[in-house]
């Protein structure tokens, strides 16, 4: 699985889908067509992104003659949803095959160091597919922000467990997180000349019944450091879904 352009796609959870599913199984064919069309060879969803079914199966029918890799979370909808498998779909002489990842945890609140070792001795070889790396939502806090030196920094080796060969961490997300470090994390897995991609839905209301998208667009690109605004570019399109592609 090499990664070379990427397209992000977000979507928005008010819109209404015209086959009645909150997910992307309304908008996917037409998102997988035209990102096959502009030569994406990756495909990253954010989380939440399709809720199993047996009369969904559109990777028995779908072509696509560019698009190799479709990353995209399971999930269970009702008045909460409830997250489920990770698939990681690789197309390899004209067949997919699955790879399925579970997201192992969302923040260090009440982690062991002992559970966060675990996940980098065990879990990140498995997540290491060619050039990228997949880290599930909040386990980008798999790197500690440190409030005494005001920096984060790699007490459990997530960064440093990293070879030298993955320059891109694929990083999809639920909702938009909004705490500063989340921001300091992702920069900082982003050193070393490495790309940190994070994708999320739009929608999400607090309780108070706001919602917290913010002004930009779903996603967050970090290269070397620093975020980068400019490579991103968005796609038009009339499918209620937000589509960004990035060439790394």
């Amino acid at each position: 699985m090499a990664i070379a352009k990427i397209g992000i796609v977000s979507r928005d959870y008010t819109h209404k889908y015209t086959n009645g599913f909150r997910d992307f199984s309304d908008a996917l064919p037409g998102v997988l067509a035209l990102l096959d069309k502009e030569g994406c060879d990756t495909v990253l969803f954010s989380l939440y992104s399709i809720i199993p079914r047996k009369s969904f199966r559109p990777f028995h029918s779908i072509r696509l003659h560019n698009i190799k890799s479709v990353l995209y979370e399971e999930f269970t909808d009702g008045e909460k949803r409830k997250p489920g498998r990770y698939i990681v779909l690789h197309q390899r002489a004209n067949k997919w095959h699955e790879y399925v990842l579970q997201q192992k945890f969302g923040s260090l609140t009440g982690k062991k160091k002992e559970t966060i070792v675990e996940f980098i001795q065990d879990e990140i070889p498995k997540r290491i597919l060619g050039n990228c790396c997949v880290l599930l939502c909040g386990e980008s806090n798999g790197v500690k922000y440190v409030p005494k030196y005001k920096s984060v920094q790699d007490n459990f080796g997530l960064r440093k467990s990293l070879p030298k060969e993955v320059n891109v961490i694929l990083n999809p997300v639920h909702d938009r997180m909004t705490r500063f470090e989340m921001k300091l994390k992702r920069r900082f897995l982003s050193q070393n000349d490495r790309w940190v991609v994070s994708v999320w839905n739009k929608g999400k209301q607090d309780k108070n019944g706001r919602v917290r998208d913010g002004g930009e667009p779903a996603w967050s690109i970090f290269r070397n450091g620093k975020k980068t605004e400019i490579i991103v570019t968005p796609l038009q399109n009339q499918m209620g879904v937000e589509i960004g592609i990035l060439e790394i």
